[in-house]
C-alpha cells in the first residue's frame, strides 16, 4: 500500500503557479510599484490592471537613484490600461528618470498606456529595453534623452510596436553621447518592428530624427513624418543595419546634412516596397534616400522632395572601400528638386543605378546626373 501510494504521488504533476492578476487604484503609485514587484517574482508573471482616465504621477524615481519610476521588469509582466497614463510628474526639485526598463530576459507587454515626461542623461527616457518589449494602443510622448532613443531605446532586445504613436520625444547630445535616435533607437543585435504605428514630430540633435537603426527593422503599414535629425542625417530612418518598409508613407521629414526621409550608410542594406516618399528635405543630398550602401525601391514613390545640393530624389553616394548598390523596379521619382544636380537621381562615379520599368520624370534641374542608363 505504501508502495502504491508513493507511486500515485510521484505521478501527480506539480501544480502550475498562475499569474498575479490585480488591479491598481488610480494614483496609487506605491500599489502599482509593488504590483511590478510581485509580477516579477511570479514565475508566471502577472497582469497588471491601471484605472480607466487616469495619470499614474512619478516625482522621484524608484528605489535609491534608480533612475527608473518603476521596478525593472525582470519577468513576465503585462501592464493593461484604457487611456491610462504614466507620467514623470515635474516639480521644482525633479530629478531626472525614465519611467520603464526592461532587462535582459525580461517581457513587457503595454496595452492602452501612454508613457510620457521620462527625461535621463542616459539613453531611453521614455523606455529603456534589454529583452522583449511589445507595445499595443499605446503612446510613448514626450519624453527627452541625453543619449540614444529619446522615446524608446533598444539595447539587444526585441521591440514590437502595434497600433502604437511615438511622438515629440527628443535625444540631445549634451556630452559625448550622441543624440541619435529622436523617437526609437536600435542597437547592432536589437531588433525592431513597427505595424500600424505612427511615428511623428520626433527630434535629434544627430542622426534618425524618427528611427536610430544598427540592427534589423521591420516597418508596415506605417507612417513616419514630422521627423528632424537636426545636425545629422536620416529625417525619419538612419540605417546602419538592415531595414525593411513595406506599404508605408515616409513623409516631410528633414535632415540637416544626408537623406531627408531615409539615409543608407556604407554597408547598411535598404529595402522599401510599395510605399510613398514626399515632401523631405535634406539640407545637404538625397532629400528622399541618401545611399551608400545596397538599396533596392520596389512599387514605390519618390515625389516633391529636395535637397540643397545633390541628388532631389535620391543621392547614389560611394563612399571610400563602398559597393553603392541602387536598384529601382516600377518606381517613380517625380517632381523632385535639388539646388546643384541631379534633380531627381544623382549617382555619383563608381556608384551603380539599375533602373527596372522605373520612371525619372519632372524633375528639376535634370532628371538625373551622373550614369543612370534608361534616365533622359
Amino acid at each position: 500500500m505504501a508502495a502504491s501510494v508513493g507511486m500515485c504521488m510521484a505521478a501527480s504533476p506539480a501544480m502550475a503557479q498562475a499569474p498575479n492578476k490585480v488591479s491598481v487604484a488610480c494614483g496609487d503609485v506605491a500599489a502599482l510599484i509593488t504590483a511590478v514587484e510581485q509580477a516579477n517574482t511570479n514565475a508566471a508573471g502577472g497582469t497588471i490592471n491601471l484605472a480607466k482616465d487616469c495619470a499614474y504621477r512619478f516625482v522621484d524615481d524608484f528605489g535609491d537613484d534608480s533612475g527608473i519610476a518603476l521596478p525593472p521588469v525582470t519577468g513576465n509582466v503585462a501592464i493593461v490600461g484604457h487611456n491610462s497614463t504614466l507620467i514623470r510628474s515635474v516639480t521644482g526639485g525633479s530629478p531626472l528618470f525614465r519611467l520603464l526598463s526592461v532587462e535582459e530576459g525580461g517581457t513587457l507587454t503595454l496595452k492602452g498606456v501612454t508613457v510620457t515626461g521620462g527625461r535621463t542623461d542616459g539613453n531611453g527616457a521614455g523606455i529603456a529595453n534589454a529583452g522583449t518589449l511589445r507595445l499595443e494602443d499605446s503612446q510613448v510622448a514626450g519624453n527627452q534623452a541625453g543619449g540614444t532613443g529619446g522615446g524608446i531605446s533598444n539595447e539587444g532586445g526585441d521591440v514590437t510596436l502595434v497600433d502604437t504613436e511615438i511622438l515629440t520625444n527628443v535625444a540631445t547630445s549634451p556630452t559625448d553621447d550622441p543624440g541619435d535616435g529622436g523617437g526609437l533607437s536600435n542597437s547592432a543585435t536589437g531588433t525592431l518592428t513597427l505595424r500600424k504605428t505612427t511615428v511623428a514630430g520626433n527630434t535629434a540633435d544627430e542622426n534618425g530624427g524618427g528611427i536610430q537603426n544598427e540592427g534589423t527593422l521591420t516597418v508596415e503599414h506605417s507612417l513616419i513624418t514630422n521627423n528632424e535629425a537636426r545636425d545629422g542625417n536620416g529625417g525619419a530612418i538612419n540605417n546602419l543595419g538592415t531595414a525593411k518598409i513595406k506599404h508605408s508613407k515616409l513623409i516631410e521629414n528633414w535632415a540637416g546634412l544626408n537623406g531627408g526621409a531615409v539615409n543608407n550608410v556604407a554597408g547598411g542594406t535598404l529595402e522599401i516596397q510599395q510605399s510613398t516618399l514626399a515632401a523631405n528635405r535634406a539640407g545637404n543630398d538625397g532629400g528622399g534616400v541618401n545611399n551608400a550602401g545596397t538599396a533596392t525601391l520596389k512599387k514605390t514613390k519618390v515625389e516633391a522632395n529636395s535637397a540643397g545640393h545633390d541628388g532631389g530624389g535620391i543621392n547614389n553616394a560611394e563612399e571610400a572601400g563602398g559597393d553603392t548598390q541602387l536598384t529601382l523596379e516600377r518606381t517613380t521619382v517625380a517632381e523632385n528638386r535639388a539646388a546643384n544636380v541631379g534633380g531627381g537621381i544623382n549617382n555619383q562615379a563608381g556608384a551603380v543605378v539599375t533602373l527596372k520599368e522605373s520612371k525619372i520624370i519632372k524633375n528639376l534641374p535634370a532628371n538625373c546626373a551622373g550614369t543612370v542608363a534608361g534616365c533622359s
